[in-house]
């Protein structure tokens, strides 16, 4: 199937003060997600940088007190009940247990460095493949445990802008059987398309963004690319196609960390500090494989500024600043 790639373009004309209030107009791309129809909107230069490195040393390096650090974590977490069948995951670095703060049927925690604080291209493979090698244990024991739970997904908030209360690197899953709203709009159009048109959306989607200029690459068996419609700044999606939910030794789990840590690095270069991260997972559901998404965040300094204005938190709008064509090219050179 062919998908419509064409941006509706919206221009707005007024006398700026810029110009010697000579008349100028600009432009907006409004563009829906070929999927699910939401739409996002790419308006250049509404995204503020701060000039130079961000000192953030004084925050990022005080550890004193913090419970994922390795000399607490045992201490100050708490353990799984029995029917899970360890106390805490284990998986090098990386250490799991549940969620003091749940937010569903089953939710837990993946501390994912001992150090403290990792820059944002310092972190490595190992670190990833480990730390969803954690959270893959926990969600494939939470879906032998109840049967009604369909979905799963492996979340990261990175420093404060992000959402992220804790400095020290960590994950969080949640497993249920409603997901989130995204989650399921994207899963339950994933199946329509399906049974439409006896195809999976995602093979379809990859297959024709390889021949265009928002194809980033691959890392084994997960393709990387830049989203048509980004849900947010310099937006990266990663697909598995035809994988299920993976075992936390399957080779996937490391072609999907060596892409993050691709785009991280690539983050890193643009002068960014801040990410969130999801993988969202459908069990036993061959419309939805594995789909990984990583957004940077505003950057991280002293008075930083929040990038989620009234348009993404009351009006479920994405406004991005850069188009996908453009940092696809860029991120590329990571893969």
């Amino acid at each position: 199937m062919t998908f419509d790639f064409d941006p509706a373009t919206q221009t707005t004309w007024f006398h700026s003060p810029l110009e010697d209030f000579e008349e100028v107009s600009v432009e907006t791309e409004v563009r829906e997600d070929p999927l699910t129809g939401r739409q996002s909107r790419i308006v250049s230069e509404n995204f503020v940088r701060p000039e130079g490195d961000p000192d953030i040393a004084a925050v990022v390096g005080d550890r004193e007190g913090c419970f994922f650090c390795p000399d607490m974590v045992t201490d100050a977490t708490p353990t799984y009940p029995d029917w899970v069948g360890f106390d805490r995951g284990e998986w090098g670095e990386a250490t799991s247990f549940p969620n003091l703060n749940p937010y569903g049927d089953h939710s837990n925690v993946v501390v994912l460095t001992e150090d403290h604080y990792v820059p944002i291209d310092e972190f490595t493979v190992e670190q990833f493949t480990d730390g969803l090698a954690a959270a893959l244990e926990f969600v494939d024991v939470a879906f032998e445990s109840d049967a009604a739970d369909e979905y799963a997904s492996i979340n990261m908030n990175f420093l404060r802008p992000a959402g992220s209360s804790i400095i020290h690197p960590h994950m969080q899953t949640l497993i249920d059987e409603c997901g989130t709203n995204r989650q399921a709009d994207r899963a339950e159009a994933a199946r329509a398309y399906r049974e439409e048109h006896d195809a999976s959306y995602w093979d379809d989607a990859i297959s024709e963004t390889t021949e265009s200029d928002r194809y980033i690459g691959s890392t084994g068996a997960v393709e990387w690319v830049a989203p048509y419609a980004p849900k947010h700044h310099r937006h990266v999606r990663g697909v598995a196609p035809g994988v299920d939910v993976p075992d936390p030794t399957d080779p996937v789990v490391e072609d999907l960390a060596a892409g993050i840590v691709n785009v991280l690095d690539y983050y890193g270069s643009a002068g960014h500090n801040s990410f969130n991260l999801a993988l969202t997972l459908q069990d036993g559901d061959p419309a939805n494989p594995p789909v990984i998404d990583l957004v940077s965040r505003a950057v991280f300094e002293q008075y930083y500024w929040s990038d989620s204005p009234f348009f993404a938190t009351l009006h479920d709008e994405s406004v991005v600043d850069v188009p996908p064509e453009d940092y696809a090219t860029e991120a590329a050179a990571f893969f």
